[in-house]
Protein backbone atom coordinates (compact mmCIF):
# COMPACT_ATOMS: atom_id res chain seq x y z
CA UNK A 1 0.00 0.00 0.00
CA UNK A 2 1.26 3.47 -0.89
CA UNK A 3 3.21 5.31 1.79
CA UNK A 4 1.35 8.62 2.11
CA UNK A 5 0.75 10.93 5.06
CA UNK A 6 -2.91 10.30 5.81
CA UNK A 7 -3.28 13.30 8.11
CA UNK A 8 -1.74 15.66 5.53
CA UNK A 9 -4.08 14.27 2.86
CA UNK A 10 -7.16 14.77 5.02
CA UNK A 11 -6.01 18.29 5.87
CA UNK A 12 -5.56 19.06 2.15
CA UNK A 13 -9.20 18.19 1.46
CA UNK A 14 -10.41 19.86 4.65
CA UNK A 15 -11.89 16.70 6.15
CA UNK A 16 -12.05 16.23 9.91
CA UNK A 17 -15.06 13.93 10.22
CA UNK A 18 -15.43 10.26 11.11
CA UNK A 19 -13.11 7.77 9.40
CA UNK A 20 -15.06 4.56 9.96
CA UNK A 21 -15.68 3.03 6.50
CA UNK A 22 -19.41 3.63 6.13
CA UNK A 23 -21.51 4.93 3.24
CA UNK A 24 -21.98 8.25 5.03
CA UNK A 25 -18.23 8.68 5.55
CA UNK A 26 -17.66 7.83 1.88
CA UNK A 27 -20.15 10.52 0.76
CA UNK A 28 -18.52 13.08 3.04
CA UNK A 29 -15.03 12.23 1.77
CA UNK A 30 -16.19 12.57 -1.84
CA UNK A 31 -17.67 16.01 -1.19
CA UNK A 32 -14.59 17.18 0.70
CA UNK A 33 -12.37 16.01 -2.13
CA UNK A 34 -14.18 17.66 -5.04
CA UNK A 35 -14.55 20.92 -3.13
CA UNK A 36 -10.82 21.07 -2.49
CA UNK A 37 -9.04 19.46 -5.46
CA UNK A 38 -9.82 20.76 -8.96
CA UNK A 39 -9.67 18.72 -12.13
CA UNK A 40 -6.88 20.11 -14.30
CA UNK A 41 -4.81 19.06 -17.30
CA UNK A 42 -2.22 21.83 -17.15
CA UNK A 43 0.81 19.54 -17.23
CA UNK A 44 0.24 18.48 -20.84
CA UNK A 45 0.32 22.01 -22.34
CA UNK A 46 3.35 22.78 -20.17
CA UNK A 47 5.24 19.78 -21.57
CA UNK A 48 5.17 17.85 -18.29
CA UNK A 49 4.39 14.15 -17.99
CA UNK A 50 2.72 13.71 -14.59
CA UNK A 51 3.35 10.77 -12.29
CA UNK A 52 0.20 8.74 -11.69
CA UNK A 53 1.43 6.53 -8.85
CA UNK A 54 -0.11 7.46 -5.46
CA UNK A 55 3.16 8.76 -4.00
CA UNK A 56 3.81 10.98 -7.01
CA UNK A 57 0.25 12.30 -7.05
CA UNK A 58 0.37 12.90 -3.29
CA UNK A 59 3.44 15.10 -3.81
CA UNK A 60 1.63 17.07 -6.53
CA UNK A 61 -1.84 17.37 -4.99
CA UNK A 62 -1.08 17.54 -1.28
CA UNK A 63 2.48 18.88 -0.96
CA UNK A 64 2.34 21.27 -3.94
CA UNK A 65 -1.37 22.08 -3.61
CA UNK A 66 -2.31 21.32 -7.20
CA UNK A 67 -5.09 19.32 -8.88
CA UNK A 68 -4.94 16.61 -11.49
CA UNK A 69 -6.69 14.39 -13.99
CA UNK A 70 -8.70 11.26 -13.29
CA UNK A 71 -5.83 8.78 -13.37
CA UNK A 72 -3.95 10.94 -10.89
CA UNK A 73 -6.63 12.05 -8.45
CA UNK A 74 -8.91 9.00 -8.52
CA UNK A 75 -5.85 6.81 -8.04
CA UNK A 76 -4.80 8.84 -5.02
CA UNK A 77 -8.37 8.78 -3.66
CA UNK A 78 -8.42 4.99 -4.05
CA UNK A 79 -5.33 4.84 -1.85
CA UNK A 80 -7.03 6.95 0.81
CA UNK A 81 -10.12 4.75 0.77
CA UNK A 82 -8.03 1.58 0.99
CA UNK A 83 -6.10 2.98 3.95
CA UNK A 84 -9.42 3.65 5.68
CA UNK A 85 -10.61 0.09 5.15
CA UNK A 86 -12.78 0.33 2.03
CA UNK A 87 -12.83 -2.38 -0.62
CA UNK A 88 -11.93 -0.30 -3.69
CA UNK A 89 -10.92 -1.28 -7.23
CA UNK A 90 -9.83 1.07 -10.06
CA UNK A 91 -11.73 0.55 -13.33
CA UNK A 92 -11.36 2.05 -16.80
CA UNK A 93 -14.26 3.77 -18.56
CA UNK A 94 -14.81 4.94 -22.14
CA UNK A 95 -16.25 8.49 -22.09
CA UNK A 96 -19.14 9.54 -24.32
CA UNK A 97 -18.25 12.09 -27.04
CA UNK A 98 -21.40 14.19 -27.63
CA UNK A 99 -20.26 15.75 -30.90
CA UNK A 100 -19.35 12.38 -32.38
CA UNK A 101 -22.22 10.55 -30.68
CA UNK A 102 -19.87 7.71 -29.84
CA UNK A 103 -17.69 6.45 -27.02
CA UNK A 104 -13.92 6.74 -27.07
CA UNK A 105 -12.03 3.78 -28.45
CA UNK A 106 -9.65 3.79 -25.49
CA UNK A 107 -10.80 3.22 -21.93
CA UNK A 108 -9.01 6.34 -20.78
CA UNK A 109 -11.02 7.51 -17.78
CA UNK A 110 -10.34 6.02 -14.34
CA UNK A 111 -13.32 5.42 -12.08
CA UNK A 112 -13.52 3.51 -8.80
CA UNK A 113 -15.63 0.54 -7.75
CA UNK A 114 -16.32 0.50 -4.01
CA UNK A 115 -17.98 -2.56 -2.47
CA UNK A 116 -19.83 -1.48 0.66
CA UNK A 117 -22.95 -2.58 2.52
CA UNK A 118 -23.38 -5.60 0.22
CA UNK A 119 -23.61 -3.30 -2.82
CA UNK A 120 -21.35 -2.03 -5.60
CA UNK A 121 -20.89 1.73 -5.87
CA UNK A 122 -19.40 3.89 -8.62
CA UNK A 123 -17.12 6.61 -7.23
CA UNK A 124 -15.54 9.39 -9.29
CA UNK A 125 -13.93 12.51 -7.78
CA UNK A 126 -11.93 13.57 -10.86
CA UNK A 127 -13.70 14.10 -14.17
CA UNK A 128 -13.87 17.18 -16.38
CA UNK A 129 -17.57 16.83 -17.18
CA UNK A 130 -20.52 16.88 -14.79
CA UNK A 131 -20.81 13.62 -12.87
CA UNK A 132 -22.31 12.68 -9.52
CA UNK A 133 -20.24 13.67 -6.51
CA UNK A 134 -21.82 11.09 -4.26
CA UNK A 135 -21.39 7.35 -4.91
CA UNK A 136 -23.93 5.80 -7.30
CA UNK A 137 -25.23 2.27 -6.80
CA UNK A 138 -24.42 0.07 -9.80
CA UNK A 139 -27.88 -1.47 -9.92
CA UNK A 140 -30.04 1.01 -11.85
CA UNK A 141 -31.01 3.09 -8.81
CA UNK A 142 -31.57 6.74 -9.73
CA UNK A 143 -29.78 9.22 -7.50
CA UNK A 144 -30.65 12.93 -7.29
CA UNK A 145 -28.05 15.64 -6.82
CA UNK A 146 -27.94 19.40 -7.46
CA UNK A 147 -30.83 19.36 -9.95
CA UNK A 148 -29.52 16.31 -11.84
CA UNK A 149 -30.38 12.61 -11.90
CA UNK A 150 -27.68 9.95 -12.24
CA UNK A 151 -27.97 6.26 -12.99
CA UNK A 152 -25.81 3.25 -13.86
CA UNK A 153 -27.43 0.51 -15.96
CA UNK A 154 -26.21 -2.72 -17.49
CA UNK A 155 -26.34 -2.45 -21.29
CA UNK A 156 -25.10 -5.30 -23.44
CA UNK A 157 -21.68 -6.23 -22.11
CA UNK A 158 -20.93 -3.07 -20.12
CA UNK A 159 -22.32 -0.73 -17.50
CA UNK A 160 -23.36 2.74 -18.69
CA UNK A 161 -23.41 5.79 -16.43
CA UNK A 162 -25.86 8.51 -17.50
CA UNK A 163 -27.24 11.82 -16.29
CA UNK A 164 -30.53 13.65 -16.77
CA UNK A 165 -31.07 17.37 -16.36
CA UNK A 166 -33.97 19.76 -16.78
CA UNK A 167 -34.59 18.58 -20.36
CA UNK A 168 -35.68 15.18 -19.08
CA UNK A 169 -33.38 13.34 -21.49
CA UNK A 170 -30.81 10.79 -20.31
CA UNK A 171 -27.32 11.50 -21.68
CA UNK A 172 -24.47 8.96 -21.47
CA UNK A 173 -21.40 9.89 -19.43
CA UNK A 174 -19.24 6.83 -19.96
CA UNK A 175 -19.35 3.03 -20.08
CA UNK A 176 -17.20 0.49 -18.25
CA UNK A 177 -16.76 -3.10 -17.16
CA UNK A 178 -15.84 -4.41 -13.72
CA UNK A 179 -12.45 -5.61 -14.94
CA UNK A 180 -9.78 -4.14 -12.62
CA UNK A 181 -7.37 -1.77 -14.35
CA UNK A 182 -4.15 -0.78 -12.63
CA UNK A 183 -1.38 1.72 -13.21
CA UNK A 184 0.08 -0.26 -16.12
CA UNK A 185 -3.10 0.35 -18.15
CA UNK A 186 -3.13 4.05 -17.34
CA UNK A 187 0.61 4.41 -17.99
CA UNK A 188 -0.30 3.40 -21.55
CA UNK A 189 -2.97 6.11 -21.65
CA UNK A 190 -0.48 8.72 -20.44
CA UNK A 191 1.88 7.74 -23.22
CA UNK A 192 -0.98 7.83 -25.74
CA UNK A 193 -1.84 11.42 -24.83
CA UNK A 194 1.45 12.98 -23.78
CA UNK A 195 4.17 11.28 -25.82
CA UNK A 196 5.46 14.01 -28.19
CA UNK A 197 5.66 11.45 -30.98
CA UNK A 198 1.86 11.02 -30.92
CA UNK A 199 -0.56 13.52 -32.41
CA UNK A 200 -2.66 14.03 -29.29
CA UNK A 201 -4.77 17.16 -28.68
CA UNK A 202 -3.99 17.19 -24.96
CA UNK A 203 -0.73 19.21 -25.20
CA UNK A 204 -2.68 21.78 -27.24
CA UNK A 205 -5.64 21.95 -24.86
CA UNK A 206 -6.30 24.03 -21.78
CA UNK A 207 -8.75 22.19 -19.54
CA UNK A 208 -9.77 22.63 -15.92
CA UNK A 209 -13.00 22.23 -13.97
CA UNK A 210 -14.41 22.40 -10.46
CA UNK A 211 -17.51 21.14 -8.72
CA UNK A 212 -19.86 23.83 -7.38
CA UNK A 213 -22.84 23.67 -5.06
CA UNK A 214 -25.15 23.90 -8.11
CA UNK A 215 -23.22 21.76 -10.58
CA UNK A 216 -19.86 22.38 -12.25
CA UNK A 217 -17.76 24.98 -14.07
CA UNK A 218 -15.47 23.90 -16.91
CA UNK A 219 -12.99 25.74 -19.11
CA UNK A 220 -11.82 24.08 -22.35
CA UNK A 221 -9.62 26.40 -24.42
CA UNK A 222 -11.97 29.27 -25.35
CA UNK A 223 -15.17 27.58 -24.14
CA UNK A 224 -16.56 28.14 -20.65
CA UNK A 225 -19.37 25.81 -19.55
CA UNK A 226 -21.41 26.16 -16.39
CA UNK A 227 -23.81 23.44 -15.22
CA UNK A 228 -26.41 24.86 -12.83
CA UNK A 229 -29.42 23.03 -11.37
CA UNK A 230 -30.03 20.75 -14.32
CA UNK A 231 -29.11 23.20 -17.10
CA UNK A 232 -25.83 23.86 -18.94
CA UNK A 233 -24.81 27.32 -20.18
CA UNK A 234 -21.79 28.02 -22.41
CA UNK A 235 -19.94 31.11 -23.56
CA UNK A 236 -16.77 31.97 -25.48
CA UNK A 237 -13.66 33.34 -23.78
CA UNK A 238 -12.16 35.87 -26.19
CA UNK A 239 -10.13 38.29 -24.07
CA UNK A 240 -7.46 37.96 -21.39
CA UNK A 241 -9.82 39.64 -18.94
CA UNK A 242 -12.56 37.09 -19.62
CA UNK A 243 -10.00 34.30 -19.29
CA UNK A 244 -8.90 35.62 -15.92
CA UNK A 245 -12.50 35.75 -14.67
CA UNK A 246 -13.20 32.21 -15.87
CA UNK A 247 -9.98 30.78 -14.46
CA UNK A 248 -10.54 32.47 -11.10
CA UNK A 249 -13.95 30.83 -10.89
CA UNK A 250 -12.64 27.39 -11.77
CA UNK A 251 -9.37 27.39 -9.82
CA UNK A 252 -10.48 29.31 -6.74
CA UNK A 253 -8.08 28.73 -3.86
CA UNK A 254 -5.27 27.70 -6.23
CA UNK A 255 -3.54 30.95 -7.33
CA UNK A 256 -0.47 29.20 -8.77
CA UNK A 257 -2.67 26.99 -10.94
CA UNK A 258 -4.70 30.02 -11.99
CA UNK A 259 -1.55 31.81 -13.16
CA UNK A 260 -0.48 28.74 -15.11
CA UNK A 261 -3.90 28.46 -16.75
CA UNK A 262 -3.89 32.11 -17.82
CA UNK A 263 -0.42 31.74 -19.34
CA UNK A 264 -1.49 28.60 -21.20
CA UNK A 265 -4.65 30.30 -22.50
CA UNK A 266 -2.59 33.22 -23.79
CA UNK A 267 -0.15 30.92 -25.52
CA UNK A 268 -2.74 28.57 -27.06
CA UNK A 269 -5.67 30.92 -27.62
CA UNK A 270 -4.91 34.58 -26.92
CA UNK A 271 -1.95 34.93 -29.26
CA UNK A 272 -3.98 33.45 -32.10
CA UNK A 273 -6.84 35.85 -31.48
CA UNK A 274 -4.43 38.78 -31.79
CA UNK A 275 -3.45 37.72 -35.30
CA UNK A 276 -6.92 36.56 -36.39
CA UNK A 277 -9.09 38.49 -38.81
CA UNK A 278 -11.99 40.52 -37.36
CA UNK A 279 -14.60 38.22 -35.91
CA UNK A 280 -12.29 35.22 -35.97
CA UNK A 281 -12.32 35.02 -32.19
CA UNK A 282 -15.70 33.35 -32.34
CA UNK A 283 -14.60 30.59 -34.67
CA UNK A 284 -13.49 27.16 -33.59
CA UNK A 285 -9.87 26.34 -32.94
CA UNK A 286 -8.45 23.37 -31.11
CA UNK A 287 -11.92 21.96 -30.63
CA UNK A 288 -10.94 18.30 -30.70
CA UNK A 289 -13.31 16.39 -28.49
CA UNK A 290 -11.51 15.93 -25.19
CA UNK A 291 -11.96 12.57 -23.62
CA UNK A 292 -11.51 13.16 -19.96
Amino acid sequence: MADIDLNAYLARIGYDGPLTPTSETLRSLCWAHVRSVPFELLDGPDGITPAIDPEGVFEKVVRRHQGGACMEVNNLFATLLSRLGYDVTPLAARPWLPQERAYTESADHMVLLVRLDDADWLVDVAYSQLTAVEPIRIDGTVSHERGWDFQVLWEGAEFVASRRGASGRWTPIHRFTLEPRGEQHFDTIVDLYLNPARDSPIPRTLMCSRVTAEGKVLLVNDLFIEAVNGVEHSSRIETPEACRRAVDRVLVGHPQLAERAVRIWQRLIGDRLLTATPGAGTTAHNREEIRQ
